[in-house]
């Protein structure tokens, strides 16, 4: 787990008890600011409500953000908006999944956001740190530890603004900018033009994948839970505890015992099989067809790698339909929604 990781990283950093093969950042670029986020961000860890999605879990929250994109684009709300006013299980809360496999799943199932990719994206564990404990501000801080690296600290964290109500304002989102790892990364050779664009991921990163949490509390206020099953589950074992407690290890003694691990159920199962199913059915009706329509092309210029250059008179193109060939062919009809979100009114939209 990627919280049990930042638990012990930081609590040994603090402690002046890491080695600087596993804590680069901490040894490269040592600062005040540094020390007061690991100081923050561990006593944020060690009182959150843990929960951890296995990759079935993730791609199944992940699937209702396809669900409602239509649903966004024709009301121009995000599709966090769609899911109302959405409360936070505790004051902090942790959300954790795996990215490489949530990647994978988003490419098999063809999803919006892979439309461009030949192979599917993403590496390492995704963490989300929620931290509504301050009265201005909601404090969203995504951590990612990419496979094969080390722990790095985030570059930026979210602040969603309150209102004079105490209302989160969604439309007021400051980017907090890490000073420390800024200038670790110009230390480790960045050019402001690499940091400003490690930022830029980061943060359209963080934004489009709290949807994620957000869409795991929205099934657990869900009467049947949406089609998920969450188990308590130890975090650290008693030979965990016993051995932090022989070497003075007080930050896993602190942290929390067990944390919940999130899998689906019958129903999500469903859901997912029937995506599966009417993804390869379009597959199999696309390459069944005989070929391009025929059309006609107009006069155009080929260039080739050599420099050569020939010109194309205007010509016809592709092949005349079939009679026997439906001109549109519809597969099995998608459930509109996987399951029923809490009766609320969107609001807040960004």
């Amino acid at each position: 787990m990627l919280y049990k990781s930042l638990i012990s990283l930081y609590g040994s950093s603090l402690a002046g008890k890491s080695a600087p093969a596993d804590d680069l950042v901490w040894h490269f670029t040592p600062s005040e600011d540094l020390k007061l986020f690991r100081e923050h961000a561990l006593d944020a860890l060690q009182q959150a409500k843990v929960y951890l999605l296995d990759h079935l879990a993730a791609a199944y929250a992940d699937s209702l953000h396809d669900a409602v994109a239509k649903q966004a684009a024709e009301t121009g709300l995000p599709a966090m908006a769609i899911l109302g006013e959405v409360k936070l299980p505790a004051d902090v809360v942790w959300v954790e999944f795996d990215d490489r496999e949530l990647g994978v799943a988003r490419f098999e199932r063809a999803s919006s956001v892979t439309r461009y990719d030949d192979k599917p994206s993403g590496t390492g564990l995704r963490g989300y740190l929620l931290d509504d404990r301050n009265e201005h501000h909601l404090r969203i801080t995504m951590f990612h530890r990419r496979e094969n690296s080390r722990v790095v600290d985030p570059i930026c964290a979210l602040l969603v603004k309150r209102t004079p109500a105490g209302e989160l304002n969604y439309d007021n989102v400051e980017v907090e900018l890490s000073r420390s790892v800024v200038d670790f990364r110009v230390r480790s050779g960045d050019t402001m033009e690499m940091i400003n664009g490690r930022r830029t991921v980061h943060q359209v990163e963080t934004g489009y994948d709290l949807f994620i949490p957000y869409a795991l509390f929205a099934m657990l206020d869900s009467p049947d839970l949406g089609g998920i099953i969450p188990t308590e589950t130890e975090t650290f074992t008693s030979k965990n505890t016993k051995t932090a407690r022989k070497f003075g290890k007080s930050w896993i003694l602190g942290a929390q015992k067990s944390h919940l691990t999130i899998r689906i159920g019958p129903k999500a199962a469903a859901h997912m099989a029937e995506r599966t199913a009417r993804l390869e059915f379009e597959c199999q009706t696309q390459d069944a067809r005989n070929g391009p329509m025929r059309h006609w092309v107009a006069e155009h210029e080929r260039h080739y790698r050599s420099g050569k250059v020939v010109l194309v008179k205007g010509h016809h193109r592709g092949y005349a339909p079939a009679p026997n060939l439906p001109t549109r062919v519809m597969g099995p009809k998608p459930d509109e929604t996987a399951f029923e979100f809490p009766a609320v009114e969107p609001s807040n939209p960004k």
